[in-house]
């Protein structure tokens, strides 16, 4: 999936986590700028968007937390290295399209 693909599958009521990393001659420094992008047209109420907002910040908030807390770090290494793949009816989806990682899953208003 491209960027092309990205941006003509968005719609109104999406919300995009952009990870966009410094570099210095081509080269990734380790820094990254995180930002949370939404539409200006999304139809959700108020309540949801702040819901799903706060959501997609707290998203954004384990890059410095495992850059501060090895125990959470290694536990979400471990959950990627040995669950990432795993595809249980009742558990998280992930697809994997070039560097775009999908996730979906039902949070029944709990995420």
């Amino acid at each position: 999936m491209n960027i092309k693909d990205i941006v003509n599958d968005m719609r109104d009521e999406d919300f995009i986590i952009r990870i966009t990393p410094y570099h210095e001659n081509g080269a990734w420094d380790g820094d990254v700028q995180v930002s949370l992008v939404s539409s200006e047209n999304n139809p959700l109420g108020e309540e949801d968007f702040a819901y799903l907002s706060h959501l997609c910040s707290m998203l954004c908030s384990v890059i410095p937390v495992i850059e501060e807390d090895e125990y959470v770090r290694d536990a979400l290494h471990s959950f990627v290295l040995n669950r990432l793949h795993d595809e249980p009816d009742d558990k998280p989806s992930y697809v994997a399209d070039g560097n775009v990682l999908t996730l979906t899953s039902k949070t029944r208003g709990n995420a």
